[in-house]
């Protein structure tokens, strides 16, 4: 063996050791001996490649396939240089020429596959894989990818048995265990899948895309608090990873319903607790919350002078995040988070004494929110002092004929496109549908009267009945009743629900009657109307 011969030798050794300092050194003591010599030329640009200098990397592969353009081999480093750099097209052309100067070459047609995968030639990928695996039948990573392909093209039985094959000829195959996961989660197998997931995390905590999918695992078997946790410590690991923060907020966007986001973005009503707090707090006052929320009129409360401020929250998440948010802003001293539904609160344990304000935020867009009257009727009996200072105070519910043609078709649901879609109506939420007046078409067939009036100092009737007499200010066809609120924060202050600012999380509510109802301009009309413990409603 020449000299030459010799150090191409020693520096393969030492690439395969992974000490590219030496592999290098070697490789350049070669050219310096013999400086066309396609093997020391191609063995150099490997070892630029795997010290992340692509240029030159290129421009020794190059060299070398003029040096010699019938190697195979040179083609392929060229083909991977390319791919890595996502010129997946140069790619395939040298893939090729690799493929047809070695027929026999099972790594050459698995480069081939993966290459127009990439480019999205999924049909013309398959066989190069199936090349690839009937060359050399122990290819692990060629079994993958061809599972990958299927799956891709929707043949997922026999991508499950490649990714299983993978693993079955390398067990710690990190990438056939993770995409048999994927599969696994996307049949719904979670046990089996989680297992997987949870192996690849083990081996390389770094991949953040099997984090993800456990995290999703945990998510199908209700286990939403461990997917959160898992994600968060991740995001904590790999706070600049786009993809976990996106899955972690996806995910904690499922904890809460939706509409707390816009709520602490309603200004007027913000402002209306906010006014009426300075109104009724005094120095050193004790103040309770029920619903805390976000605890946003928590810290009002407190910063309006309470002494200091209980609010309880039975939604464990925003219970963590409002106890955050309270000390974030520099309230935690004076504001105390209660993870309790309210009437499960202990006088002497969860507050030392009576509350001498008490603030509430129950109300939905219906005004009366689901034993809303029950649970204000316990705090006012069991938490408040004699005397205590209520926040609302009270309620006046207006309502108005409607005709609403475009809601008018979602309630009940029938003919639509020229079909009959009755049966899906089952799955339509009952009661009353919310409604902007600002923005939704529709023209209203009655001057507003008053529907109903709640006194939140007073027990009121868990339900009851009464008829409205209303006079059509318009001829039409009535839908439905619309119906809003005031909310009687104080004597001075109260919050319009009917407000037209697009921050008015409310918006306002329409109940539809079973059948329409043609009414003529000056016509007098009977609704019937009640409440009970979850809802208002109107009939006719």
């Amino acid at each position: 063996m020449s000299f030459v011969q010799d150090c191409v030798s020693i520096s393969r050794q030492h690439l395969m050791a992974g000490y590219l300092a030496e592999a290098e050194m070697s490789c350049r003591t070669a050219l310096q001996a013999e400086p066309e010599h396609s093997d020391a030329t191609h063995l150099l640009g490997v070892i630029a490649l795997r010290s992340n200098r692509a240029a030159e990397a290129n421009e020794l592969f190059s060299k070398a396939i003029e040096l010699d353009g019938a190697r195979a081999e040179f083609h392929n480093s060229r083909g991977v240089l390319f791919y890595g750099c996502r010129r997946f097209e140069e790619a395939r052309g040298e893939f090729a020429k690799a493929v047809l100067l070695d027929e026999q070459d099972p790594v050459s047609h698995n480069n081939l596959g993966n290459a127009l995968r990439a480019l999205g030639r999924l049909a013309e990928a398959e066989p190069c894989f199936r090349r690839a695996v009937a060359l050399r039948p122990g290819y692990a990573e060629a079994h993958n990818n061809l599972g990958n392909t299927l799956r891709e093209l929707g043949n997922l039985s026999e991508a499950e048995f490649c990714f299983r094959h993978s693993l079955a000829l390398r067990p710690k195959n990190l990438d056939a265990s993770y995409n048999l996961a994927a599969l696994l989660l996307y049949t719904d197998r979670l046990d089996e899948a989680g297992r997987l997931f949870a192996n690849v995390l083990a081996g390389d905590p770094s991949r953040a895309e099997a984090a993800i999918g456990l995290a999703q695992v945990f998510q199908g078997q209700g286990r939403i608090e461990d997917a959160v946790a898992l994600l968060t410590g991740v995001h904590n690991r790999m706070p600049d990873n786009a993809a976990v923060l996106f899955a972690l907020q996806l995910l904690r966007s499922t904890q809460v319903p939706a509409w707390h986001i816009p709520m602490i973005n309603d200004h007027e009503r913000n402002d209306a607790y906010e006014a009426a707090l300075l109104n009724a707090v005094e120095p050193g006052d004790v103040v309770l919350e029920i619903g805390t929320g976000s605890a946003l009129v928590a810290m009002m409360a407190a910063r309006a002078g309470a002494g200091h401020v209980f609010t309880c929250e039975m939604h464990k998440p925003l219970v963590d995040v409002a106890r955050e948010t309270v000390a974030l802003n520099g309230y935690d001293k004076r504001v105390t988070v209660i993870g309790k539904k309210s009437t499960d609160l202990v006088m002497g344990q969860d507050m030392p004494e009576k509350a001498d304000v008490f603030v509430s935020e129950l109300i939905n867009v219906g005004m009366l929110a689901p034993d809303m009257l029950t649970i204000l009727q316990h705090a006012r009996q069991n938490l408040l002092k004699p005397g205590a200072k209520i926040i609302p105070a009270a309620a006046t519910v207006w309502c108005s004929l409607i005709q609403a043609d475009e809601l008018r078709l979602t309630s009940p649901i029938r003919t639509i496109s020229g079909f009959d879609m009755s049966r899906f109506d089952q799955f339509r939420t009952p009661g009353y549908s919310t409604i902007d007046l600002a923005a939704d078409p529709h023209r209203m067939l009655s001057e507003p009267e008053k529907a109903w009036f709640f006194d939140f100092y007073k027990n009121m009737a868990d339900s009851e009945a009464k008829i409205l007499n209303v006079t059509a200010s318009e001829t039409g066809i009535a839908h439905g009743v619309a119906f809003w609120f005031d909310l009687h924060m104080d004597e001075k202050v109260t919050y319009h629900s009917k407000s037209a600012a697009r921050t008015n999380h409310w918006k306002q509510a329409v109940y539809f009657f079973n059948h329409d109802l043609h009414v003529v301009k000056g016509q007098p009309v009977m609704i019937g109307t009640g409440y009970d413990r979850t809802q208002i409603h109107f009939y006719i």
